[in-house]
């Protein structure tokens, strides 16, 4: 749990926060959605894991190490800032924008979004800066809806 210390530092000392503990931070955001309805299924998860996977190349034995760790990780944490800051500081708006997208995609992965989903994916969005017209996208894309 190295990368954790590094991303959310807990002395005075803020350490260098990798790319990968960047990738980690957007993987938690993404759990978060997967577990906001109660649980995780196999589908919200198999999308969890290909996103970031795609996005950011890591390998299945790294994804089941980080899939464990968020688990843990997201059940203690108590506010989505912490995993939102470090993206805000270093992501350009773009890549923000692809991670609200693949958030809208889990949450859509049983085919519709709840009030819950929704309200953590705004917030967010809020928190990383993004539009409030890419979010609308992002939810009609996943949703299948036209606009």
């Amino acid at each position: 749990m190295k990368w954790l210390a590094r991303l959310f530092p807990t002395d005075d000392c803020a350490s260098e926060t990798s790319t990968d503990d960047l990738h980690r931070a957007a993987a938690a955001l993404l759990m978060e959605v997967a577990r906001t309805d109660g649980e995780v299924d196999e589908r919200e998860e198999r999308l969890l894991i290909q996103a970031v996977q795609r996005h950011w190349r890591l390998d299945d034995t790294e994804m089941a190490d980080i899939v464990s760790e968020l688990r843990e990780r997201v059940e203690a944490a108590t506010d989505l800032f912490e995993f939102t800051r470090p993206l805000r500081e270093r992501w350009d708006p773009e890549t923000r924008v692809r991670l609200i997208y693949d958030m809208w995609a889990i949450a859509a992965a049983d085919g519709k979004a709840d009030v819950h989903e929704e309200q953590l994916i705004r917030r967010v969005s809020e928190l990383l800066y993004v539009s409030h017209g890419d979010y609308i996208r992002g939810k009609m894309a996943a949703l299948g809806e036209d606009g």
